[in-house]
């Protein structure tokens, strides 16, 4: 940004106290074990009723991808386990996520007609990215705030009118719009040493959730930007790369002198270098220019990691926020918080997950699941490529079960069974699929009795 000071933060704020922490539309979240429906089951699956739900299995006896184990007296390995863990951490407690009940997201859903905004996407992310450039676009005046507005509703009304508004303000639109929709967006609070740069001081920023790439992705509003790690191509053009979350931004940017970052704006996914730097985005009265230069970067030197989505009724907890820092910031005073040990982990929990845990019983494998889903609403699940159908947090899973259907040919899925598990909130927004699959020896099957049609429901 150029040299005018912009402040990133409201001027005065105040801690919010009392929010429940870990709160998934006003609950408080627990890890969710036989609260799920438990309505028609997926082939090879059998769903106890309540008042036989089968005990979880410990953590520490969970099968691990390339453990060898035996079903029925036959040698089996887990040959994939593709699922995300579930975090129960002081940071993922102090969050609150919007709720699915809120009226206000149903106001600016569809008020400002968000599912069309989004509807030409092939795909999540492209859905978001429409989402980040919308509300990019709804700002006509950027600068010094004419207006006291807070919350997405009051500030979109507000530039209808003509007002002038901050980053912060970007910000809070993009996290409430993306709630709305069904996605968890959370605003970060930037700063830039004082020994580095110049020009704006601070900045807000966000991350999104992608259930598509499994990740925090960093998303800013102002320049309708996300960040990719992405090696240039042979032909020397930007080949497309991995999208990169704040820290991860942070880390090449100061310490790998920004190689392989490609800069990607607006919906059209244009795509620039550090070399490029600065690139103008837009010319503003009381301002000047707005440009997408070094300075926007700067300011990750210090990431505040506000903890609560629920703008509209509460306003940023700045009280709760934990920041990121390190030797960087030495000699800068800035707000004094807890700061993540592990700043590469501790703040990137994931969330939307169906994490899997798998422990042999007998002829099947005993199922528990466990996520951190704002707003769930169930666990769905299939095998081998099969339909999705609801299921609970425990069940068992019968891989080698097969129908009598086969008897006149080869049986069927020698060799592999894949079990796909994956959560779907309340707006429908599907989380990231968890994957197992066991493979055994084919040879073992030959002249081996066929299971009957109850043995393959695990019944």
């Amino acid at each position: 940004m150029k040299s005018r000071e912009v402040t990133g933060f409201y001027v005065a704020i105040l801690a919010l106290a009392g929010l429940v922490h870990l709160s998934f539309g006003g609950t408080t979240a627990v890890a969710r074990e036989g609260g799920g429906p438990a309505a028609s089951t997926p082939s090879a699956l059998s769903i106890p009723s309540t008042s036989s739900t089968p005990s979880a299995p410990s953590t520490s006896s969970s099968l691990k991808k390339g453990d060898a184990f035996s079903l029925g007296g036959r040698r089996c390995v887990l040959a994939k386990l593709d699922t995300l863990p579930y975090v129960e951490s002081d940071y993922t407690k102090r969050f609150k996520f919007d709720a699915y009940d809120n009226p206000k997201l149903k106001a600016l859903r569809e008020k400002y007609g968000l599912d069309d905004v989004v509807s030409g996407g092939k795909d999540e992310f492209d859905r978001q990215v429409l989402l980040l450039d919308w509300v990019n676009h709804r700002f006509k005046k950027f600068g010094r705030p004419t207006s006291e507005a807070r919350g997405a509703l009051a500030i979109l009304e507000a530039i209808e009118a003509g007002h002038t508004f901050f980053c912060s303000h970007y910000a809070d639109v993009f996290v409430s719009a993306a709630a709305s929709l069904g996605w968890v967006d959370r605003s970060l609070a930037l700063r830039r040493p004082d020994s580095v740069g110049q020009g704006s001081t601070e900045h807000s920023s966000t991350e999104i959730w992608s259930n598509q790439h499994r990740k925090w992705v960093m998303f800013d509003p102002l320049f309708a930007m996300y960040v990719e790690k992405s090696p240039p191509s042979h032909d020397g053009g930007y080949s497309r790369g991995v999208p990169l979350n704040a820290f991860e931004l942070r880390q090449k940017w100061f310490y790998r002198d920004a190689r392989d970052l490609v800069f990607v704006l607006d919906k059209e996914r244009k795509r620039y270098r550090k070399s490029d730097l600065p690139i103008f985005r837009s010319r503003h009265a009381g301002f000047g220019d707005l440009s997408l230069d070094p300075s926007a970067l700067i300011v990750y030197a210090f990431i505040g990691y506000i903890p609560n989505t629920n703008l509209m009724d509460a306003g940023p907890d700045y009280g709760r926020m934990f920041i990121t820092k390190d030797r960087l910031c030495e000699g800068t005073k800035w707000h004094t918080r807890v700061a993540p040990a592990d700043p590469a982990t501790d703040p990137y929990f994931p969330i939307g997950q169906a994490t899997l845990s798998l422990v042999p019983d007998g002829a099947g494998l005993r199922i528990a699941l466990k996520t951190l889903t704002p707003n769930f609403k169930t666990y769905m699940a299939r095998t081998d490529g099969g339909e999705w159908k609801p299921v609970g947090d425990a069940f068992t899973w019968t891989p080698l079960a097969r129908s009598r259907s086969d008897s006149n040919g080869p049986p069927p899925y020698v060799g592999g069974y894949r079990l796909e598990v994956k959560t779907v909130n309340q707006f429908g927004v599907d989380g990231p699929v968890s994957t197992a699959e066991v493979e055994t020896d084919a040879k073992a099957d030959v002249g081996r009795p066929l299971a009957s049609p109850t043995s393959a429901v695990g019944q």
